[in-house]
């Protein structure tokens, strides 16, 4: 009696815990996908919008933007391939490829590790009504 009451126990806890960590990382994720978000460059907040397969940044109140495809990669890691730019002295040229990876998301806030040409960077962006 012992021995199956402790099976039925292991069994529960095993399946909780798949299901919690399943469910909660891809409904994380899933914030991203048409949706709004900003972060600073200095004191200044970048508009980020995301669609399903297109990504704009928005500079200075929209004065400027950048453009890109997303290649979604899992739901939790992205890469972004750079498709245009008016932002002045922008470094990348057209095709260049960032990749993206969800660290964790917190509330409105969503913290990921990003990854072009060799260097990487940990950053932060919040969400915002569209």
């Amino acid at each position: 009696l012992y021995l199956l009451a402790m099976k039925k126990l292991y069994f529960l806890i095993a399946f909780a815990g798949a299901v919690v960590l399943s469910s909660s990382k891809l409904a994380d994720c899933n914030i991203l996908k048409n949706n709004a978000f900003k972060y600073k460059v200095g004191s200044k907040d970048v508009l980020v919008q995301f669609g399903e397969d297109e990504y704009i940044e928005y500079h200075e109140n929209k004065k400027y933007f950048i453009k890109s495809d997303i290649e979604w990669l899992t739901e939790c890691e992205y890469k972004l391939i750079i498709q245009e730019s008016t932002l002045p002295n922008f470094p990348f040229k057209t095709g260049t490829t960032m990749r993206i990876k969800i660290d964790r998301v917190k509330g409105k806030k969503v913290y990921y590790t990003a990854k072009l040409g060799g260097r990487s960077w940990e950053w932060r962006m919040t969400k915002v009504n569209k």
